[in-house]
């Protein structure tokens, strides 16, 4: 058997390799023709589920996303939804996933989901495919997150893969959204809090620009000779002015193992560790501050309590404009809609995991539809 999968069979295939097999990222392939041997056709059961990563079969209204090289190769086949990759794209575009089943290069999947993914979405996926951290394949929203994988791809392979290639569907809108992408990202939460500060205002996003992620700076060798790490790392900065961002989620400190702590020893082992971590970041701030880097701390409440992070962007400006800089063509008083207020915090909440991110993620995408339903001229009852 072999078949080449694409969307969202392709990401969910992807994500399981990146945390088993990241090595395997670096087979890659042209796409194979659709083959269902030792079957002699197409069926449900010629599918190879387990390396498909499916609990069920596709059915006709849940189809599985299939790649062909040639459109006389299309499947018939009623659970199969077809997408013809050509001449017009790069040659070993395809990673061998093993078992017969192929899927697109971290490169090409990032294209290929422009039109399946929200724009802002596709931002973040941006983000996880050059960062180094990677989302469960069956609940990436909510399940366990790997940290320290090596990234599947950088902003500059998609860029080269981009111009590479003489016929992509997708590709200007590829591009735009490679606009606001990062390498480096080492954590979801990292991920969404860069692609809610980079995304246009017209998106939903802060507009504050260009940004770099986890950059390592060297301590003044009279602080180092003091005790000082030799370096820093600040999550998030501003390409524009000396001004960042350190994430610290509510496991940071650990102070649920304090909690949970019964005895002596144990109780006081958990308030070290947490007073430790507590007191090198105060330090880190410091040290970054003595560096001539203002770096903001942010928690998880700033993301998940509503306005929360409009405070947080504002006190940043406030820092740019302290370092004697601007972000271009932004002024603060563009963050005092109430609607748009309310539209970026919608985005933002669709991002996070939590129970309630798919009813956000459902309802922005319903607008999405109502939108561009508007534009075609079909004139929805329902207003946006």
């Amino acid at each position: 058997m072999k078949l080449a999968v694409n969307g969202l069979a392709g990401l969910r295939v992807l994500r399981d390799l990146r945390r088993r097999d990241p090595s395997a990222l670096r087979r890659r392939i042209d796409p194979p023709a659709p083959d269902p041997a030792p079957r002699k056709r197409w069926t449900v059961g010629a599918l190879p589920l387990d390396a498909l990563l499916l609990s069920e079969p596709p059915t006709k209204k849940r189809p599985l996303d299939v790649v062909v090289p040639r459109p006389a190769q299309r499947l018939g086949a009623g659970f199969a939804r077809n997408t013809v990759y050509g001449a017009g794209v790069r040659p070993g575009s395809f990673v061998d996933a093993g078992n017969g089943v192929a899927i697109p290069s971290p490169e090409l999947l990032f294209v290929d989901m422009v039109g399946r993914l929200r724009f802002p979405v596709l931002v973040l996926l941006g983000y996880e495919l050059c960062g180094t951290f990677g989302r469960d394949s069956a609940d990436p929203m909510m399940g366990s997150v790997a940290f320290g994988v090596e990234p599947a791809t950088t902003v500059g392979k998609i860029r080269e893969f981009l111009e590479a290639c003489t016929y992509l569907p997708g590709r200007e809108d590829a591009y735009r959204a490679l606009t606001y992408v990062a390498d480096n990202a080492w954590s979801p939460m990292e991920a969404v809090l860069a692609t809610m500060l980079t995304l246009p205002l017209t998106e939903g996003g802060y507009g504050l620009g260009e940004l770099r992620l986890n950059v390592r700076h060297e301590n003044p060798p009279e602080l180092v000779a003091r005790g000082c790490p030799e370096s820093r790392v600040p999550d998030i900065e501003l390409a524009v002015a000396p001004v960042g961002f350190n994430y610290d989620g509510r496991g940071h400190y650990d102070l649920q193992a304090v909690a949970a702590a019964t005895d002596g020893p144990g109780r006081a082992a958990a308030i070290k560790d947490a007073r430790s971590k507590y007191v090198d970041d105060l330090r880190r701030n410091r040290e970054l501050m003595a560096m001539g880097k203002m770096i903001l701390p942010v928690c998880s409440e700033d993301l998940f309590e509503e306005g929360a992070l409009d405070a947080l962007v504002v006190e940043a400006l406030r820092c740019v404009e302290a370092m004697g800089a601007e972000v271009p063509g932004f002024a603060i008083g563009y963050l005092a809609s109430a609607g748009a207020a309310k539209r970026r915090q919608e985005l933002l909440w669709s991002m996070l995991p939590w129970s309630e991110a798919q009813d956000y993620a459902r309802e922005l995408e319903k607008k999405s539809r109502a939108l561009k339903e508007w534009l075609a001229g079909k004139r929805p009852k329902c207003s946006v």
